[in-house]
């Protein structure tokens, strides 16, 4: 507030403009994801990787079957909502990250359209996006998809209907077939994808590089 005080009289005293200001530089972590070919270099690695695994496990399978995807930082990249936090000084809030998901700016991660469209050319496969984006925004979040040329029919979305609405919940939902699959049956699931270890089940069945698949996120989590 002083700062901005100090703007306005001076604005008044010497007839200049009066700016706000912005951090000279953003965090560390930010700056990784956004500028550097590291960040690039392993989310492309983690997609070809992916791609391979699933490939080949697809031949395998003679039933329908599919792989599930966190959104935000797996397939979405929100460094624009970050950005616009560190610009203003302030802290996440479900209030703002509601606006940002509304105005639906998501970018890419890199290797994940190029992924997806692979994905979607072979037989009987099948994309469910599980995400702690709530479910009252999941027209909003299938638009942004639909922007970025990676939203099919078939698609199926399990947002959160409440702040108990695990993860771990949909995730059995899936694997099952009941709840809110029951209209589409138990799946069997190829591949994980996530940026949090919640984002994965707990299953020590499931290999890291072979069905399960991380992808970096050191902007903000739970560690």
């Amino acid at each position: 507030m002083k700062s901005a005080l100090t703007c306005v009289f001076s604005a008044i005293l010497l007839g200049v403009g009066c700016t706000t200001s912005k951090p000279e530089s953003f965090s560390t972590a930010l700056n990784w994801v956004t500028k550097s070919r590291e960040y690039q270099a392993v989310c492309l690695q983690t997609y070809a990787n992916a791609w391979e695994k699933v490939a080949a496990a697809a031949k395998k399978q003679k039933g329908p079957w599919a792989i599930v995807m966190d959104l935000d930082e797996t397939v979405l990249d929100n460094s624009g909502y970050q950005r616009r936090l560190e610009e203003s000084g302030e802290a996440y809030s479900q209030e703002s990250w509601e606006k940002w998901v509304i105005e639906e700016k998501s970018t890419l991660v890199p290797g994940a359209k190029e992924f997806i469209a692979k994905v979607r050319k072979l037989p009987r496969a099948r994309i469910i996006f599980i995400s702690n984006r709530y479910a009252r925004n999941t027209g909003h979040s299938r638009a942004n998809l639909e922007k970025l040329g990676l939203s099919a029919n078939n698609d199926i979305y399990l947002l959160r209907k409440e702040k108990a609405d695990t993860k771990t919940i949909r995730q059995k939902e899936v694997l099952q077939g009941n709840g809110r699959m029951k209209k589409h049956g138990a799946l069997k699931v190829l591949a994980w994808f996530g940026d949090a270890a919640h984002d994965v089940p707990a299953d020590s069945n499931l290999k890291w590089g072979t069905h399960k698949f991380m992808l970096p996120n050191p902007v903000y989590g739970n560690w």
